[in-house]
């Protein structure tokens, strides 16, 4: 069984996958100094495109996390379940107020924009202040039908919930990339969305569950024993899935790259230091995930961009975004101080 430590280190994976994507996968660079080409196409565009790795990682986590919880928790999980989906809510609340603050302190003229466009991005309707933020409802869906997904595992064979939930990714990506349903209604267009970004995301998450029902990670450190092979092992596999991906470059292979290096990075014996930083990123990947769209593309679109060397332009992109991280920690930190006493001063004056 995987423990909330390697949890936390493939989230620290998943979301500096998640600002390589974001930074780097681009048809056009010419903000950076490229010097390495594959082809005519900048080594550094297949680099970013490796990190699709991303959703998939974050998904698998979930349902990983999901099936555990249901187990430990028996009759208890739905109550909680709905505590913890509460919770995320309202810390993502709290970042978009926060960040339509700034946006009109700064004079951005789209953020916040108007009543609408705020009531729009706080129920999840219209996530016109920051793209990555279409994974809040995705997740949010993934989390509270996840007792579906566990009763398909637990009760019928795997390969059959496997085909099935593949089947549903591969028609869904399809639709979501290549067809379009002639609807002219916002709000059956925004259903319609929902539906296949989530039909996108589901294959990933069952991935997960079925990860924890096979407990193959632990099947696999005890077979493959520290040594050569699997070093062999956890890097020649991520490094012919990356020659693989610049060739198939279509994003459907993400759950096949995505899940496949998860099990390499949880078979590597990290030194203890490479463990820590993958675990301080992986404390701050949800703040990262909702804020690192703000520095590159909407807010602030230039800021990272100070220098022309792309790994300096992605440490300033971490160091921004784990300091904004913990300015987020410490509001939230001190709006639940403030209604603590408040609740405590109330109950002694009743």
């Amino acid at each position: 069984m995987l423990s909330k430590y390697d949890a936390k280190m493939a989230q620290g994976l998943a979301i500096l996958a998640m600002v390589s994507l974001h930074l780097f996968c681009r048809g056009d660079m010419p903000m950076y100094d490229l010097h390495l080409f594959i082809g005519t196409t900048p080594a550094l565009y297949y680099v970013g495109l490796f990190g699709d790795i991303c959703v998939p990682i974050y998904c698998i986590c979930a349902g990983y996390a999901q099936i555990l919880l249901f187990d430990r928790e028996k009759e208890r999980y739905r109550k909680a379940q709905f505590l913890r989906v509460g919770r995320f809510l309202c810390h993502f609340w709290l970042v978009v107020c926060l960040f339509s603050l700034v946006g009109l302190l700064a004079g951005d003229p789209q953020i916040p924009g108007s009543f609408m466009d705020l009531l729009g991005n706080l129920l999840l309707f219209d996530f016109s202040y920051n793209g990555a933020w279409w994974f809040v409802l995705t997740y949010i869906l993934l989390v509270l039908s996840a007792p579906v997904f566990i009763r398909m595992v637990k009760y019928h064979r795997w390969p059959l919930v496997f085909l099935l939930s593949g089947g549903v990714y591969f028609v869904t990506y399809l639709l979501y990339f290549h067809f379009t349903l002639p609807l002219n209604s916002p709000i059956g267009k925004w259903i319609w969305e929902q539906l296949l970004l989530f039909g996108r995301s589901q294959f990933s998450f069952l991935l997960g569950m079925l990860l924890y029902r096979s407990d193959l990670v632990q099947r696999l450190r005890q077979r493959i024993r520290p040594g050569i092979v699997r070093y062999l092992i956890v890097i020649g596999i991520p490094a012919v899935l990356f020659l693989f991906h610049c060739v198939v470059q279509s994003l459907i292979v993400a759950p096949i790259t995505g899940s496949l290096t998860l099990l390499c990075f949880h078979l590597w014996e990290k030194p203890r230091w490479v463990e820590k930083l993958f675990l301080f990123f992986g404390r701050h990947s949800a703040n990262i995930w909702l804020t690192h769209m703000f520095f590159y593309a909407t807010l602030f679109p230039g800021l990272v961009y100070v220098s022309s060397s792309p790994i300096l332009v992605y440490l300033l992109m971490l160091g921004i975004c784990v300091a904004v991280s913990y300015g987020i920690d410490w509001t939230e930190q001190g709006i639940k101080t403030a209604l603590a006493y408040g609740q405590t001063k109330l109950q002694k004056s009743i």
